[in-house]
Protein backbone atom coordinates (compact mmCIF):
# COMPACT_ATOMS: atom_id res chain seq x y z
CA UNK A 1 0.00 0.00 0.00
CA UNK A 2 1.41 3.15 0.96
CA UNK A 3 4.75 2.00 1.92
CA UNK A 4 5.99 0.91 -1.39
CA UNK A 5 4.95 4.16 -2.87
CA UNK A 6 6.65 5.94 0.04
CA UNK A 7 9.99 3.89 -1.06
CA UNK A 8 9.70 5.25 -4.84
CA UNK A 9 8.86 8.44 -3.34
CA UNK A 10 11.38 9.01 -1.52
CA UNK A 11 14.14 7.88 -4.84
CA UNK A 12 12.39 10.68 -7.36
CA UNK A 13 13.06 13.31 -4.13
CA UNK A 14 16.55 11.74 -4.50
CA UNK A 15 16.82 12.09 -8.06
CA UNK A 16 15.40 16.03 -7.94
CA UNK A 17 18.40 16.94 -5.27
CA UNK A 18 20.79 15.13 -7.00
CA UNK A 19 20.04 16.81 -10.56
CA UNK A 20 19.50 20.63 -7.84
CA UNK A 21 23.07 19.60 -6.79
CA UNK A 22 24.87 19.27 -10.33
CA UNK A 23 23.03 22.00 -11.78
CA UNK A 24 24.36 24.18 -8.43
CA UNK A 25 28.09 23.19 -8.89
CA UNK A 26 27.49 24.16 -12.76
CA UNK A 27 26.11 27.50 -12.23
CA UNK A 28 28.67 28.06 -9.50
CA UNK A 29 31.60 27.77 -11.73
CA UNK A 30 29.88 29.88 -14.27
CA UNK A 31 29.14 32.77 -12.32
CA UNK A 32 32.06 32.92 -10.27
CA UNK A 33 34.85 31.23 -12.74
CA UNK A 34 34.66 34.16 -15.27
CA UNK A 35 37.90 32.19 -17.14
CA UNK A 36 37.25 29.26 -16.83
CA UNK A 37 40.59 28.21 -14.78
CA UNK A 38 38.68 25.78 -12.27
CA UNK A 39 37.55 24.20 -15.19
CA UNK A 40 40.43 23.81 -17.02
CA UNK A 41 42.50 22.65 -13.34
CA UNK A 42 39.40 20.27 -12.90
CA UNK A 43 39.97 18.91 -16.86
CA UNK A 44 43.68 18.52 -16.53
CA UNK A 45 42.47 15.41 -14.07
CA UNK A 46 42.45 12.50 -14.68
CA UNK A 47 38.40 11.74 -16.08
CA UNK A 48 37.15 8.36 -14.47
CA UNK A 49 39.16 10.05 -11.32
CA UNK A 50 37.11 13.22 -11.74
CA UNK A 51 33.84 10.75 -12.58
CA UNK A 52 34.41 9.13 -9.22
CA UNK A 53 35.20 12.59 -7.39
CA UNK A 54 31.52 13.86 -8.32
CA UNK A 55 29.86 10.51 -7.91
CA UNK A 56 31.20 10.55 -4.39
CA UNK A 57 30.35 13.91 -3.92
CA UNK A 58 26.71 13.24 -4.93
CA UNK A 59 26.43 10.51 -2.33
CA UNK A 60 27.85 12.36 0.14
CA UNK A 61 25.25 15.11 0.16
CA UNK A 62 22.30 12.91 -0.43
CA UNK A 63 23.60 10.86 2.43
CA UNK A 64 23.26 13.96 4.56
CA UNK A 65 19.99 14.81 3.09
CA UNK A 66 18.55 11.44 4.55
CA UNK A 67 20.58 11.70 7.67
CA UNK A 68 18.30 15.38 8.21
CA UNK A 69 15.49 13.15 7.24
CA UNK A 70 14.68 15.33 4.22
CA UNK A 71 13.19 11.84 2.69
CA UNK A 72 10.39 11.91 5.14
CA UNK A 73 9.73 15.47 4.72
CA UNK A 74 7.57 15.72 1.18
CA UNK A 75 5.01 18.41 1.83
CA UNK A 76 7.15 21.68 1.97
CA UNK A 77 6.87 23.82 4.76
CA UNK A 78 9.18 25.80 7.11
CA UNK A 79 10.29 22.58 8.59
CA UNK A 80 11.54 20.92 4.89
CA UNK A 81 13.20 24.62 4.33
CA UNK A 82 15.22 24.04 7.39
CA UNK A 83 16.47 20.81 7.18
CA UNK A 84 17.38 22.16 3.46
CA UNK A 85 19.29 24.54 4.84
CA UNK A 86 21.03 22.14 7.87
CA UNK A 87 21.96 19.39 5.10
CA UNK A 88 23.46 21.59 2.72
CA UNK A 89 25.24 23.21 5.62
CA UNK A 90 26.69 19.97 6.73
CA UNK A 91 27.39 18.67 3.24
CA UNK A 92 29.57 21.51 2.52
CA UNK A 93 31.59 21.14 5.35
CA UNK A 94 31.76 17.70 4.96
CA UNK A 95 32.90 18.15 0.73
CA UNK A 96 35.54 20.87 2.37
CA UNK A 97 36.96 18.07 4.50
CA UNK A 98 36.81 15.79 2.05
CA UNK A 99 38.73 18.39 -0.79
CA UNK A 100 41.45 18.86 2.00
CA UNK A 101 42.24 15.63 2.20
CA UNK A 102 42.35 14.97 -0.93
CA UNK A 103 44.96 18.10 -1.55
CA UNK A 104 42.42 19.81 -4.03
CA UNK A 105 42.14 23.21 -2.64
CA UNK A 106 42.04 25.26 -6.33
CA UNK A 107 38.37 26.21 -6.26
CA UNK A 108 38.26 30.11 -5.59
CA UNK A 109 36.14 30.24 -2.97
CA UNK A 110 33.31 32.48 -4.38
CA UNK A 111 32.88 29.89 -6.02
CA UNK A 112 32.18 27.31 -3.09
CA UNK A 113 30.33 30.14 -1.19
CA UNK A 114 28.17 30.42 -4.45
CA UNK A 115 27.22 26.65 -5.10
CA UNK A 116 26.55 26.60 -1.25
CA UNK A 117 23.77 29.60 -1.86
CA UNK A 118 22.83 27.87 -4.86
CA UNK A 119 22.22 24.35 -3.70
CA UNK A 120 19.66 25.74 -1.33
CA UNK A 121 17.73 27.76 -3.76
CA UNK A 122 17.96 24.72 -6.50
CA UNK A 123 17.26 21.86 -4.26
CA UNK A 124 13.90 23.48 -3.00
CA UNK A 125 12.77 24.60 -6.30
CA UNK A 126 13.68 20.94 -7.44
CA UNK A 127 11.35 19.73 -4.06
CA UNK A 128 8.43 21.84 -5.33
CA UNK A 129 8.39 20.96 -8.72
CA UNK A 130 8.81 17.40 -7.73
CA UNK A 131 5.47 17.94 -5.46
CA UNK A 132 3.68 19.53 -8.30
CA UNK A 133 4.79 16.75 -10.56
CA UNK A 134 3.20 13.66 -8.06
CA UNK A 135 0.35 15.59 -7.44
CA UNK A 136 -0.37 15.93 -11.06
CA UNK A 137 0.36 12.65 -12.03
CA UNK A 138 -1.48 10.63 -9.01
CA UNK A 139 -4.36 13.44 -10.30
CA UNK A 140 -4.43 10.55 -13.82
CA UNK A 141 -7.54 8.61 -12.88
CA UNK A 142 -6.02 5.43 -14.26
CA UNK A 143 -3.23 5.83 -11.12
CA UNK A 144 -5.45 7.10 -8.39
CA UNK A 145 -6.48 4.40 -5.88
CA UNK A 146 -10.20 4.88 -4.10
CA UNK A 147 -9.76 4.89 -0.13
CA UNK A 148 -12.22 4.84 2.40
CA UNK A 149 -11.28 6.10 5.90
CA UNK A 150 -12.64 3.28 8.58
CA UNK A 151 -13.41 5.42 11.61
CA UNK A 152 -15.09 8.85 11.75
CA UNK A 153 -12.83 10.41 14.42
CA UNK A 154 -10.13 12.53 15.23
CA UNK A 155 -7.26 9.89 14.66
CA UNK A 156 -8.91 9.60 11.04
CA UNK A 157 -9.96 13.08 10.24
CA UNK A 158 -5.60 13.69 11.07
CA UNK A 159 -5.04 10.52 8.81
CA UNK A 160 -7.47 12.38 5.89
CA UNK A 161 -5.88 15.30 6.05
CA UNK A 162 -2.51 13.57 5.25
CA UNK A 163 -4.12 11.77 2.22
CA UNK A 164 -5.43 15.23 0.90
CA UNK A 165 -2.52 17.56 1.97
CA UNK A 166 0.38 15.24 0.48
CA UNK A 167 1.49 14.00 -2.36
CA UNK A 168 -0.16 10.45 -2.48
CA UNK A 169 -1.97 8.03 -4.95
CA UNK A 170 -5.14 7.70 -3.11
CA UNK A 171 -8.47 9.99 -3.64
CA UNK A 172 -10.14 9.06 -0.81
CA UNK A 173 -13.82 8.67 -1.24
CA UNK A 174 -15.03 9.07 2.65
CA UNK A 175 -15.96 7.52 5.78
CA UNK A 176 -16.99 4.52 7.71
CA UNK A 177 -17.83 4.10 10.93
CA UNK A 178 -19.83 1.34 13.43
CA UNK A 179 -22.39 4.58 14.55
CA UNK A 180 -23.21 6.57 11.36
CA UNK A 181 -24.88 9.54 11.85
CA UNK A 182 -26.77 11.16 8.43
CA UNK A 183 -25.85 14.53 7.18
CA UNK A 184 -22.19 14.72 8.74
CA UNK A 185 -18.58 15.06 7.23
CA UNK A 186 -15.30 16.45 6.93
CA UNK A 187 -13.83 18.24 4.51
CA UNK A 188 -16.18 17.69 2.12
CA UNK A 189 -16.06 13.82 2.56
CA UNK A 190 -19.19 12.21 3.76
CA UNK A 191 -19.93 9.64 6.35
CA UNK A 192 -21.35 7.02 4.54
CA UNK A 193 -22.26 4.66 6.97
CA UNK A 194 -21.84 1.41 8.86
CA UNK A 195 -18.89 -0.92 7.92
CA UNK A 196 -21.66 -3.14 6.77
CA UNK A 197 -21.39 -1.16 3.13
CA UNK A 198 -18.15 -2.12 2.19
CA UNK A 199 -19.12 -4.84 -0.10
CA UNK A 200 -21.56 -2.29 -1.58
CA UNK A 201 -18.63 0.24 -2.07
CA UNK A 202 -16.29 -2.58 -3.68
CA UNK A 203 -18.53 -2.78 -6.48
CA UNK A 204 -18.49 0.85 -7.16
CA UNK A 205 -14.64 0.82 -6.49
CA UNK A 206 -13.17 -2.38 -7.83
CA UNK A 207 -9.68 -1.02 -6.40
CA UNK A 208 -10.79 0.48 -3.29
CA UNK A 209 -8.51 0.42 -0.13
CA UNK A 210 -9.01 0.56 3.50
CA UNK A 211 -7.20 2.37 6.56
CA UNK A 212 -8.81 1.45 9.88
CA UNK A 213 -8.36 4.35 12.42
CA UNK A 214 -10.04 3.20 15.18
CA UNK A 215 -7.40 2.52 17.76
CA UNK A 216 -9.68 3.12 20.72
CA UNK A 217 -12.11 0.36 19.50
CA UNK A 218 -12.81 -3.04 21.06
CA UNK A 219 -10.04 -5.72 19.70
CA UNK A 220 -13.78 -7.89 18.65
CA UNK A 221 -14.99 -4.88 16.72
CA UNK A 222 -11.40 -4.60 14.93
CA UNK A 223 -11.27 -7.84 13.98
CA UNK A 224 -14.93 -7.81 13.43
CA UNK A 225 -14.10 -5.12 10.13
CA UNK A 226 -10.87 -6.56 9.42
CA UNK A 227 -13.07 -10.35 8.40
CA UNK A 228 -15.16 -7.76 6.59
CA UNK A 229 -12.27 -6.25 4.45
CA UNK A 230 -10.76 -10.05 3.97
CA UNK A 231 -14.04 -10.93 2.97
CA UNK A 232 -14.82 -8.26 0.42
CA UNK A 233 -11.00 -8.84 -0.80
CA UNK A 234 -9.91 -5.80 0.28
CA UNK A 235 -6.63 -4.55 0.98
CA UNK A 236 -6.68 -2.77 4.00
CA UNK A 237 -4.18 -1.26 6.91
CA UNK A 238 -4.95 -0.47 10.57
CA UNK A 239 -3.74 2.32 13.54
CA UNK A 240 -2.37 0.19 16.09
CA UNK A 241 -3.96 0.22 19.47
CA UNK A 242 -0.80 -1.35 20.82
CA UNK A 243 2.36 -0.49 19.70
CA UNK A 244 4.35 -2.15 22.71
CA UNK A 245 3.41 -5.73 21.35
CA UNK A 246 3.75 -5.50 18.00
CA UNK A 247 3.38 -8.94 16.47
CA UNK A 248 6.08 -10.77 14.41
CA UNK A 249 6.39 -10.32 10.65
CA UNK A 250 4.89 -6.86 10.77
CA UNK A 251 5.98 -3.95 9.27
CA UNK A 252 5.35 0.24 11.05
CA UNK A 253 5.29 2.61 8.24
CA UNK A 254 4.15 6.33 9.38
CA UNK A 255 1.54 8.35 7.72
CA UNK A 256 2.12 11.81 9.06
CA UNK A 257 3.22 11.19 12.77
CA UNK A 258 0.33 7.79 12.74
CA UNK A 259 1.85 4.40 12.63
CA UNK A 260 0.44 1.86 10.23
CA UNK A 261 0.59 -1.97 10.61
CA UNK A 262 1.14 -4.21 7.57
CA UNK A 263 2.89 -6.89 6.52
CA UNK A 264 7.03 -7.04 6.41
CA UNK A 265 8.19 -6.95 2.99
CA UNK A 266 11.58 -6.66 0.95
CA UNK A 267 13.48 -3.85 1.51
CA UNK A 268 15.24 -4.02 -1.94
CA UNK A 269 12.85 -1.49 -2.96
CA UNK A 270 12.87 2.04 -4.67
CA UNK A 271 16.29 3.77 -3.94
CA UNK A 272 18.10 0.87 -2.07
CA UNK A 273 17.30 -1.26 -5.05
CA UNK A 274 18.92 1.12 -7.13
CA UNK A 275 22.16 1.39 -4.36
CA UNK A 276 22.38 -2.28 -4.75
CA UNK A 277 22.14 -2.75 -8.49
CA UNK A 278 24.52 -0.03 -8.87
CA UNK A 279 26.73 -1.54 -6.15
CA UNK A 280 26.50 -5.14 -8.09
CA UNK A 281 27.32 -3.42 -11.40
CA UNK A 282 30.57 -2.13 -9.90
CA UNK A 283 32.17 -4.88 -8.05
CA UNK A 284 30.71 -7.78 -10.55
CA UNK A 285 32.92 -5.52 -13.12
CA UNK A 286 36.10 -5.40 -11.03
CA UNK A 287 35.88 -9.27 -10.26
CA UNK A 288 34.94 -10.00 -14.31
CA UNK A 289 38.71 -8.22 -15.10
CA UNK A 290 40.71 -9.52 -11.99
CA UNK A 291 38.97 -13.70 -12.68
CA UNK A 292 39.03 -13.27 -16.35
CA UNK A 293 42.28 -15.37 -16.35
CA UNK A 294 41.30 -18.29 -13.82
CA UNK A 295 37.88 -18.38 -16.00
CA UNK A 296 39.93 -18.51 -19.13
CA UNK A 297 42.47 -21.57 -17.51
CA UNK A 298 39.40 -23.24 -15.83
CA UNK A 299 37.66 -23.75 -19.57
CA UNK A 300 40.17 -24.54 -21.44
CA UNK A 301 41.01 -27.52 -18.50
CA UNK A 302 37.26 -28.84 -19.14
CA UNK A 303 38.15 -28.49 -22.66
CA UNK A 304 41.09 -30.58 -22.54
CA UNK A 305 40.18 -33.08 -19.96
CA UNK A 306 35.88 -33.49 -21.16
CA UNK A 307 35.61 -31.66 -24.55
CA UNK A 308 32.55 -29.09 -24.31
CA UNK A 309 30.50 -27.72 -24.16
CA UNK A 310 32.87 -25.65 -21.17
CA UNK A 311 29.55 -24.01 -19.84
CA UNK A 312 26.37 -25.38 -17.83
CA UNK A 313 24.12 -23.70 -18.27
CA UNK A 314 20.22 -24.18 -16.33
CA UNK A 315 16.95 -22.12 -16.28
CA UNK A 316 16.69 -20.99 -12.85
CA UNK A 317 13.79 -18.55 -11.16
CA UNK A 318 14.76 -15.22 -10.32
CA UNK A 319 12.85 -12.15 -8.98
CA UNK A 320 9.23 -12.52 -9.16
CA UNK A 321 9.10 -16.21 -10.41
CA UNK A 322 11.02 -15.11 -13.71
CA UNK A 323 12.76 -17.59 -15.33
CA UNK A 324 16.73 -17.03 -16.52
CA UNK A 325 19.97 -18.71 -17.81
CA UNK A 326 21.98 -19.24 -15.02
CA UNK A 327 25.69 -20.38 -16.60
CA UNK A 328 28.34 -22.08 -14.35
CA UNK A 329 31.53 -23.86 -15.23
CA UNK A 330 30.30 -27.57 -16.46
CA UNK A 331 31.69 -29.94 -13.32
CA UNK A 332 29.93 -32.90 -13.96
CA UNK A 333 30.28 -35.45 -17.25
CA UNK A 334 28.21 -34.80 -20.35
CA UNK A 335 24.44 -35.97 -20.10
CA UNK A 336 24.12 -36.36 -16.59
CA UNK A 337 20.62 -37.19 -15.42
CA UNK A 338 19.27 -34.14 -12.86
CA UNK A 339 16.97 -37.67 -11.61
CA UNK A 340 19.05 -37.63 -7.79
CA UNK A 341 19.09 -33.87 -7.24
CA UNK A 342 15.38 -34.32 -8.31
CA UNK A 343 14.56 -36.36 -5.22
CA UNK A 344 17.14 -34.75 -2.99
CA UNK A 345 15.59 -31.30 -3.54
CA UNK A 346 12.19 -32.97 -2.77
CA UNK A 347 13.30 -34.22 0.62
CA UNK A 348 15.26 -31.28 1.82
CA UNK A 349 11.88 -29.49 1.65
CA UNK A 350 9.93 -32.02 3.11
CA UNK A 351 11.91 -33.73 5.45
CA UNK A 352 13.67 -30.92 6.50
CA UNK A 353 17.48 -32.36 6.27
CA UNK A 354 20.45 -30.51 6.04
CA UNK A 355 20.62 -28.63 2.77
CA UNK A 356 23.60 -30.89 1.10
CA UNK A 357 22.84 -34.19 2.90
CA UNK A 358 20.40 -37.19 3.20
CA UNK A 359 20.22 -40.18 5.26
CA UNK A 360 21.06 -43.79 3.87
CA UNK A 361 19.29 -46.36 5.05
CA UNK A 362 22.52 -48.99 5.13
CA UNK A 363 24.10 -47.69 7.59
CA UNK A 364 22.81 -47.95 11.39
CA UNK A 365 23.84 -44.98 11.74
CA UNK A 366 22.57 -42.86 8.91
CA UNK A 367 25.52 -42.15 7.67
CA UNK A 368 25.93 -38.82 5.15
CA UNK A 369 26.14 -38.52 1.84
CA UNK A 370 27.38 -35.70 -0.03
CA UNK A 371 26.27 -34.72 -3.33
CA UNK A 372 29.56 -33.37 -4.13
CA UNK A 373 31.09 -36.87 -3.82
CA UNK A 374 28.54 -37.79 -6.82
CA UNK A 375 30.46 -39.75 -9.36
CA UNK A 376 29.12 -37.67 -11.71
CA UNK A 377 31.36 -35.05 -11.21
CA UNK A 378 34.68 -34.76 -13.24
CA UNK A 379 38.30 -34.63 -11.54
CA UNK A 380 38.45 -30.87 -12.82
CA UNK A 381 35.13 -30.28 -11.34
CA UNK A 382 35.92 -31.50 -7.90
CA UNK A 383 38.84 -28.95 -7.96
CA UNK A 384 36.77 -26.20 -8.92
CA UNK A 385 33.54 -26.71 -6.95
CA UNK A 386 35.78 -26.63 -3.46
CA UNK A 387 37.13 -23.33 -3.87
CA UNK A 388 33.46 -22.45 -5.95
CA UNK A 389 35.04 -21.29 -9.24
CA UNK A 390 32.61 -22.54 -10.73
CA UNK A 391 30.50 -20.08 -9.96
CA UNK A 392 32.49 -17.36 -11.44
CA UNK A 393 30.24 -17.45 -14.92
CA UNK A 394 27.69 -15.80 -12.84
CA UNK A 395 29.40 -12.84 -12.80
CA UNK A 396 28.27 -12.04 -16.18
CA UNK A 397 24.15 -12.88 -14.81
CA UNK A 398 25.22 -10.45 -12.01
CA UNK A 399 26.36 -7.60 -14.91
CA UNK A 400 22.92 -8.69 -16.96
CA UNK A 401 20.67 -7.95 -14.03
CA UNK A 402 19.46 -11.52 -13.85
CA UNK A 403 21.33 -12.40 -10.37
CA UNK A 404 22.67 -9.94 -7.49
CA UNK A 405 26.22 -10.81 -5.67
CA UNK A 406 24.21 -11.14 -2.38
CA UNK A 407 21.20 -12.73 -2.39
CA UNK A 408 18.80 -15.81 -2.23
CA UNK A 409 19.98 -19.03 -3.40
CA UNK A 410 18.19 -19.02 -7.19
CA UNK A 411 15.59 -21.77 -7.08
CA UNK A 412 15.14 -24.40 -9.46
CA UNK A 413 11.79 -24.63 -11.42
CA UNK A 414 11.00 -28.02 -10.47
CA UNK A 415 11.87 -26.75 -6.67
CA UNK A 416 9.21 -24.31 -6.46
CA UNK A 417 6.42 -26.92 -7.02
CA UNK A 418 7.45 -28.05 -3.19
CA UNK A 419 6.96 -24.14 -1.62
CA UNK A 420 4.15 -23.13 0.52
CA UNK A 421 3.00 -19.49 0.31
CA UNK A 422 5.13 -18.64 2.71
CA UNK A 423 8.62 -19.64 1.11
CA UNK A 424 7.29 -18.35 -1.82
CA UNK A 425 8.33 -15.01 -0.48
CA UNK A 426 11.91 -15.14 -1.01
CA UNK A 427 11.41 -14.68 -4.79
CA UNK A 428 10.73 -11.33 -4.13
CA UNK A 429 14.84 -10.49 -4.32
CA UNK A 430 16.83 -10.78 -7.35
CA UNK A 431 18.69 -14.34 -6.18
CA UNK A 432 21.94 -14.20 -5.68
CA UNK A 433 25.96 -15.88 -5.93
CA UNK A 434 26.11 -15.95 -1.92
CA UNK A 435 23.86 -14.52 1.13
CA UNK A 436 23.55 -14.89 4.43
CA UNK A 437 22.39 -18.93 4.44
CA UNK A 438 25.33 -19.69 2.62
CA UNK A 439 27.95 -17.99 5.31
CA UNK A 440 25.33 -18.98 8.07
CA UNK A 441 26.29 -23.04 6.79
CA UNK A 442 25.44 -24.25 3.85
CA UNK A 443 25.66 -27.70 4.02
CA UNK A 444 24.25 -27.48 7.79
CA UNK A 445 21.29 -25.73 7.35
CA UNK A 446 17.28 -26.96 6.93
CA UNK A 447 15.08 -25.99 4.02
CA UNK A 448 13.12 -23.88 6.95
CA UNK A 449 16.23 -22.29 8.27
CA UNK A 450 17.04 -20.65 4.83
CA UNK A 451 13.99 -19.87 4.15
CA UNK A 452 13.97 -18.05 7.31
CA UNK A 453 17.50 -16.16 6.61
CA UNK A 454 16.56 -14.72 3.26
CA UNK A 455 13.20 -13.58 4.53
CA UNK A 456 15.27 -11.78 7.38
CA UNK A 457 18.33 -10.36 4.39
CA UNK A 458 15.26 -9.05 2.70
CA UNK A 459 13.21 -7.51 5.27
CA UNK A 460 16.80 -6.17 6.76
CA UNK A 461 18.63 -5.43 3.91
CA UNK A 462 21.46 -2.71 3.91
CA UNK A 463 24.47 -1.84 1.88
CA UNK A 464 26.27 -2.15 4.96
CA UNK A 465 24.97 -6.18 5.36
CA UNK A 466 25.63 -6.71 1.83
CA UNK A 467 29.65 -5.54 2.48
CA UNK A 468 29.30 -7.86 5.77
CA UNK A 469 28.25 -10.71 3.81
CA UNK A 470 30.69 -10.20 1.01
CA UNK A 471 33.97 -10.55 3.33
CA UNK A 472 32.62 -13.33 4.90
CA UNK A 473 31.98 -14.94 2.12
CA UNK A 474 35.91 -14.75 1.13
CA UNK A 475 37.54 -16.90 3.90
CA UNK A 476 34.94 -19.90 3.06
CA UNK A 477 36.31 -19.84 -0.38
CA UNK A 478 39.84 -19.71 1.16
CA UNK A 479 39.37 -22.82 2.88
CA UNK A 480 37.92 -24.62 0.19
CA UNK A 481 34.41 -25.40 1.68
CA UNK A 482 32.53 -23.43 -1.45
CA UNK A 483 30.10 -20.69 -0.86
Amino acid sequence: MYGGDLQRQKMLFALADTVALLAAGVLALRLHDPRQLAVQELGALNPLALALGIIGIGVLWVGVFHACDLYRMRNGGAREQVAIIKGCSIAMVLTLLVLFLVHQQNLPRLTLAAAFALSIVLVTIARAATRACLRRWYANPHIAVPLVVMGFNNVGHYLMDQVLDGPSHYEPVGFLDPAPAAGREYRGLPLLGAPERLPELCKTWETLEVAIAMPGASHELQERIIHLCDAARVHWWIVPWMLHSLATGLKVDLFGAIPLIGPRRSNIAGLNYVLKRAFDVIVASVLLLLTGPVMALAALLIRLTDGSPVLFRQTRIGRHGKPFELLKLRTMHRDCSDNPHRDYVRQWIRNGAAAATSTRNDDAGGTLYKLAQDNRITPIGRILRRFSLDELPQLFNVWRGEMSLIGPRPALPYEIDHYTDDQRRRLEAVPGITGLWQVSGRNRLSFAEMVRLDLEYLEDWSLTGDLKILLRTVPTLLRGSGI
